[in-house]
C-alpha cells in the first residue's frame, strides 16, 4: 500500500495525524522515584503509539479509496501558466460562430430533448451548410454510418467533409437509451480529432479544416468511472470541462446530444435528462420539443446561454433519403430542416415555445384556463386593425414593429390562409408589392 504524503491531505482527514501523533508523545505521568520503571513504561506507550498510528494509516487509505479521494504531489510552480491582465486589440475578444446563432466556435453546446425532436436532423443540417468551408466529425450510438454519412451528402453537404464513427453500444437503460458504449470520450475522442483532422486535410485542395464535433449520445459515449453517472454533477462537469478543454484546443464547437426527462419542471433548463450541470455548464445549450400544432414542426429554445441573450427558433423536417417504402405509404426516412426565423428575446422566446407546446382541450383551450390568444390571432388582429386605420398598404415588417417581435413565414402563411377563408369578414385583400413582397390592402 503506498505511503501517505501527510502534508498534502485535505483538512478531513488530518485528525487521524493529529489522534495518531496524540498518543506517540508520552504524557508526564512517571514518578521521578520510579526510575528502574519509567524506560519500560516509556517504550511500550510509544510501541502502542506506533501501532495505533499504522492502524489509523490503514483505515485513512481505505476511505480514500472508497471516496476517491486524490493525494497528488504538489504541481511545480515552473509548469503553471497564468495570463495577467493586459490590454489586447478588441479583434481577438470577438466571438467567431460556424452557424450564428446556434454553433460558436472554441464552445461545447448542448441539444437536448425527448426522441423523435429531430435533433440530429437539424445538427446534420448544420453540418451541410458549412461543408463549403468546414468539416465534420459525428461520432454517434444512436445511428449507423452510413446513414449519417448519406444523409450529410443528400442534405446538401459535400463529398468528404464529415467523417462518422459509430459505436456499438453495450448498456443501456430502463427506456431503452444507451448510457455506455465501445467508445470512450476520454479514451479516445482526442485521437479521433486528430485523425479527422488527418484526413481533411488529404481530401480537398485547399483543405477544410475539422471545426464541428457531434457527439450522440453524450451519456452513451462516456466511460463513466465508478461511482459516476449521467445524474452526479461532479462527474458531468468534468466532462464537460474536458470538453471544453479540447474544443479551445482544436478550435472546435462540440456538439453535444442528450435527451430530456417527460415529467413537467419549474424551471425550463430542468427538463433535461439527468444533472443539471448537462444545461448549466455549457456556455449554450438549447431544449427541444415537437411542435403540437403540425406535424413534422418543431421548436428548440435556449436553455442557457453565456454569449447573447435568449432565443428560439421554430423548424420542419423534410425527408431527403427513403431508407424503406412500407405497404401502407408511409416510409423510414432520413431528414434535414427548414429553419424559420429565429425570435429573439426571453418573453418572445418563451410565448414562441409555449404557443407549440402546450396542450389543448377538445374546445381548443388551454387547460387549466380559459382560451389565450394564440400568435395567429394576434398577427390577425393587429394586422387588420392597421390595414382599416391605415387607408394605405401594409407590409409584415409594420406588423412586427407594432408587436414588437418577428413572426415566421409559417406563422403568416396561417394567417393568409384565415384571410383567404372569410374574406368578407376581415376585408382585407392580399396583393404583392415591390420586389414581389407581400401587402395587405383595404378591401373596397
Amino acid at each position: 500500500m503506498a505511503e501517505i504524503e501527510w502534508d498534502n491531505l485535505p483538512d478531513g482527514f488530518k485528525q487521524a495525524k493529529e489522534r495518531a501523533e496524540a498518543r506517540k508523545a508520552a504524557p508526564d505521568f512517571v514518578h521521578p522515584d520510579d526510575r528502574a520503571r519509567s524506560a519500560e513504561i516509556m517504550e511500550n506507550y510509544r510501541k502502542t503509539a506506533e501501532l495505533e498510528l499504522e492502524r489509523e494509516k490503514t483505515a485513512l487509505q481505505r476511505e480514500m479509496v472508497k471516496k476517491g479521494v486524490p493525494i497528488p504531489p504538489p504541481t511545480d510552480p515552473s509548469t503553471i501558466v497564468l495570463e495577467w491582465a493586459m490590454p489586447k486589440h478588441v479583434s481577438s475578444l470577438k466571438l467567431e460562430y460556424l452557424v450564428d446563432p446556434f454553433l460558436p466556435a472554441k464552445c461545447v453546446v448542448g441539444f437536448y430533448g425527448r426522441g423523435s425532436t429531430a435533433k440530429s436532423s437539424f445538427l446534420a443540417t448544420l453540418a451541410a451548410r458549412i461543408s463549403d468551408e468546414w468539416s465534420t466529425l459525428w461520432i454517434s450510438v444512436e445511428e449507423l454510418t452510413d446513414w449519417i454519412t448519406q444523409r450529410h451528402l443528400h442534405a446538401g453537404g459535400d463529398w468528404g467533409t464529415l467523417a462518422a464513427f459509430a459505436y456499438s453500444a453495450i448498456k443501456r437503460d430502463s427506456q431503452g437509451r444507451v448510457v455506455g458504449s465501445t467508445f470512450d470520450v476520454y479514451r479516445d475522442l482526442e485521437g479521433a480529432i486528430r485523425k479527422a483532422q488527418e484526413g481533411v486535410a488529404q481530401i480537398h485542395n485547399p483543405p477544410r479544416p475539422l471545426r464541428l464535433v457531434v457527439l450522440d449520445t453524450a451519456v452513451g459515449l462516456t466511460g463513466w468511472a465508478k461511482g459516476e453517472n449521467p445524474n452526479d454533477d461532479a462527474a458531468v462537469k468534468r466532462l464537460l470541462g474536458y470538453l471544453q478543454a479540447l474544443a479551445e484546443q482544436f478550435n472546435l464547437c462540440i456538439a453535444i446530444i442528450g435527451h430530456a426527462n417527460k415529467a413537467k419542471h419549474d424551471h425550463f433548463a430542468d427538463t433535461v435528462a439527468g444533472s443539471s450541470a448537462w444545461t448549466n455548464s455549457p456556455r449554450l445549450s438549447f431544449v427541444h420539443a415537437r411542435d403540437r400544432r403540425e406535424e413534422y414542426a418543431y421548436v428548440m429554445r435556449v436553455a442557457k446561454t453565456n454569449l447573447s441573450s435568449s432565443f428560439a427558433v421554430a423548424y420542419s423536417t423534410e425527408p431527403v433519403l427513403t431508407l424503406h417504402q412500407h405497404e401502407d405509404g408511409h416510409a423510414s426516412v432520413m431528414c434535414r430542416v427548414r429553419i424559420e426565423p429565429v425570435i429573439w428575446g426571453e418573453e418572445a422566446s418563451y410565448d414562441l415555445y409555449e404557443a407549440a407546446t402546450r396542450k389543448h382541450d377538445d374546445e381548443g383551450e388551454e387547460r387549466g384556463g380559459g382560451h389565450r390568444a394564440t400568435l395567429v390571432e394576434n398577427v390577425l388582429t393587429s394586422l387588420v386593425e392597421l390595414v382599416h386605420a391605415a387607408g394605405e398598404p401594409v407590409t409584415r415588417d409594420m406588423v412586427h414593429a407594432r408587436l414588437g417581435r418577428d413572426v415566421s413565414r409559417r406563422e403568416w402563411k396561417k394567417v393568409d390562409d384565415r384571410l383567404s377563408l372569410a374574406p368578407f369578414q376581415y376585408k382585407v385583400r392580399i396583393a404583392a408589392g415591390p420586389q414581389n413582397k407581400v401587402i395587405y390592402q383595404k378591401e373596397t
